[in-house]
């Protein structure tokens, strides 16, 4: 029993580095940006009993400020829409419809499927230059802008 409790301790504390890698251990807020220069356990308790004796921690993440980024829904769901569509995406690119093509017009809130389509299949080596998600979704919005596409 003791074991399964440590492995489970251990596994909390890797996912929660993970999760606080971008901000630091004691996330973002007020006190993350006061003791943003200072490095060990003592500011990391302080900036953390700052923020959560504050508030302002919460306030930073449901507005974006204090150091708190807020995601753009609409990328994370076209990049991870990309992500996990990525061949069958490719092969409507080529031929400028398909059910990946109406879905990420979808995403991107494009009412004009035919138009959107056109651009991704006309744009497709620009696009599918790099086979990462996110730049693929960076070209995919660069195109659609450039060429009017969700108007």
């Amino acid at each position: 029993m003791k074991f399964l409790f440590t492995v489970t301790v251990l596994a909390s504390f890797s996912l929660l580095n993970t999760a606080v890698a971008a901000y630091g251990p004691a996330g973002c807020g007020l006190g993350a940006n006061l003791m943003k220069d200072s490095k060990g356990l003592v500011s990391n308790v302080m900036a953390a009993t700052t923020n959560g004796s504050s508030g302002n921690q919460t306030f930073g993440m449901t507005s974006g400020t204090s150091g708190c980024e807020v995601d753009d829904s609409t990328t994370v769901a076209a990049v991870n829409f990309i992500e996990g569509n990525k061949v069958a995406f490719a092969k409507d690119a080529a031929l400028g419809n398909g059910e990946t093509i109406s879905a990420l017009a979808k995403i991107y809130s494009c009412s004009n499927v035919e138009a959107f389509g056109t651009t991704i299949q006309s744009n497709y080596e620009a696009i599918f230059n790099d086979k990462a998600s996110a730049t693929i979704n960076s070209n995919v919005q660069s195109a659609v802008i450039t060429n009017k596409s969700c108007v």
